[in-house]
């Protein structure tokens, strides 16, 4: 299952380890025991202070730890996670979340100097310091108050938090982060359908993730692939999940899962009007080729 962090739909606003800019979660005290390896769609840029524990970013050929003593900061996207506390107490973190808007507003505000860095990192281990973790120590303080300029001041409060960030040694590496996220440019269609084909992503996750607004990821969809984007990466789906029904041992729930569809019934129902058949039935018919070993045909334009 992939857990999406944040999502305002999952913050109530009478928990007092939640802060907000209306209705947009700004950010979060996190405690709990330390957990296993997941698959997390963190929804916007994040900022995370370990305050106890070890956090893990697992990657495909390594493995990134930050400490307490250091922050990460990442940029939105899917990211395999683990927590690890080595004498069995709670993990915990102080995590705040910021939007491209607000780096666009921030660096047009702060009119930073452009960075000559390459901007090509999805996220930062930043060792903190003694500024950083006074902001840390004031900012735990909000937790659970209420006030008239409560919102204006975690405004401003997000902002000392990114100056204090360009001030320390990697600022520069920072200023690179912020400004891929504020300016870059939006990211290849192919390369992020693909990257994400298996995951169950909504259409509007997968524009975010692209950089692209919901009408401008189907307008570039429909020009690259000559089709709608939720009729052509269903297709894929779909022919990939009749493979492994062909050739694995996984049951029809798993497989639906493994394909990126989490409503069973919904798959069940799909399947059938594409080929004809149940997924059950399926096992032992001819097989097909997977749509992930295969490139599309692209329709020039």
């Amino acid at each position: 299952m992939l857990i999406r962090f944040p999502s305002a739909a999952s913050f109530d606003k009478n928990d007092n380890d939640v802060l907000q800019l209306g209705n947009t979660p700004l950010a979060r005290y996190r405690k709990a025991t330390a957990v296993g390896k997941r698959t997390s769609f963190i929804t916007e840029h994040t900022v995370i202070f370990v305050l106890q524990g070890h956090k893990y970013l697992h990657f495909e050929d390594h493995t990134h730890m930050a400490e307490p003593g250091q922050l990460v900061i990442l940029q939105r996207g899917i990211y395999a996670m683990s927590e690890f506390v080595p004498d069995g107490l709670d993990y915990e973190a102080l995590l705040i979340f910021f939007t491209d808007d607000f780096a666009r507003k921030f660096l047009h505000t702060h009119q930073v100097a452009k960075s000559q860095a390459p901007a090509t990192a999805t996220h930062l281990i930043v060792p903190s310091n003694e500024l950083l973790n006074g902001f840390k120590t004031q900012f735990m303080g909000y937790f659970g108050k209420s006030m008239p300029a409560m919102e204006s001041i975690l405004y401003l409060k997000l902002q000392e938090l990114m100056l204090l960030l360009l001030a320390g040694p990697q600022g520069e590496q920072v200023l690179a982060f912020l400004q891929h996220i504020a300016f870059g440019q939006p990211l290849d269609i192919d390369f992020i359908v693909r990257k994400h084909l298996l995951q169950p992503l909504t259409l509007e996750e997968l524009a975010k993730l692209s950089g692209r607004s919901l009408a401008s990821f189907k307008r570039d969809f429909q020009q690259r692939y000559n089709n709608s984007p939720k009729k052509w990466i269903n297709e894929q789906r779909l022919e990939h999940a009749r493979l492994l029904l062909q050739h694995s041992g996984n049951n029809v729930s798993e497989v639906a899962m493994e394909c990126g569809f989490e409503n069973i019934p919904h798959f069940i129902k799909i399947f059938k009007q594409r080929f004809g058949f149940t997924p059950n039935s399926n096992r032992g018919k001819e097989p097909a080729l997977s749509p992930l070993n295969t490139q599309p045909e692209i329709i020039p334009g």
